[in-house]
């Protein structure tokens, strides 16, 4: 569950920035966000998120008695 949340608030910080760059029309926030590093970290947030789901879906299938023996 750590995974998801995690991927969860990294994707909303990544997009927190393209709004803020949209909001104030700055140029700081404008090579911020289309800076290679914000690229890499989306990804790392779609993985994360991935992963979490992934975890997550499995212990329910552990829960409900679907799991391999």
């Amino acid at each position: 569950m750590g995974f998801l949340i995690a991927g969860i608030v990294l994707l909303i910080s990544v997009l927190g920035v393209f709004w803020l760059k949209d909001r104030f029309r700055s140029p700081t926030l404008q090579r911020i966000a289309y800076h290679e590093l914000t690229a890499r970290l989306t990804i790392v947030a779609a993985a994360l998120i991935v992963l979490g789901l992934l975890m997550a879906g499995a212990d329910i299938l552990e829960a409900l008695g679907l799991s391999a023996p």
